[in-house]
């Protein structure tokens, strides 16, 4: 499983037996290899986000799903309370989707700068203003 793409025919992903033990394995296995060899399959959303939620991913993965594909996958990697401000920061700070940045706010694991910060960039909706300033109790300008 954990170089799916190297052995696998590409049609057997489109079997709808194989489809569901693929989602299984990236829902329940704790093998942060495995996991990482499927996210780099050609594998669908609906298995990265399973991979994106499962706590045995490691962050080298959560972050190569982000880069994979920003708008859909930052919001199941940064709802996840076992990551590290850090993290979380190093992501916020590479983000240039609109959407993604809106959902990186939110990010229960976010510190203040980092809220901020996404507050302040030029491609945030105003919306991230608003969730910036009721998360920190203070009023934060929306980027120009």
């Amino acid at each position: 499983m954990s170089n799916l793409a190297d052995y696998a025919d590409p049609q057997l992903l489109e079997s709808p037996q194989t489809a569901r033990l693929v989602l299984q394995c990236a829902a329940f296995s704790d093998d942060a290899e495995v996991l990482d060899g499927l996210a780099r399959s050609d594998v669908s959303s609906e298995v990265l986000r399973k991979i994106a939620h499962n706590p045995a991913t490691a962050e080298r993965t959560l972050e190569y799903l982000v880069e994979r594909d920003e708008r859909w996958m930052v919001y199941p990697v940064t709802r996840r309370i076992d990551l590290s401000a850090e993290f979380i920061d190093r992501i916020a700070r590479r983000l240039t989707d609109r959407n993604a940045i809106y959902h990186a706010s939110s990010a229960p694991c976010a510190d203040e700068a980092t809220l901020r910060y996404l507050a302040e960039h030029p491609s945030a909706p105003a919306a991230v203003a608003e969730t910036v300033a009721a998360r920190l109790g203070d009023t934060v300008h929306p980027a120009a």
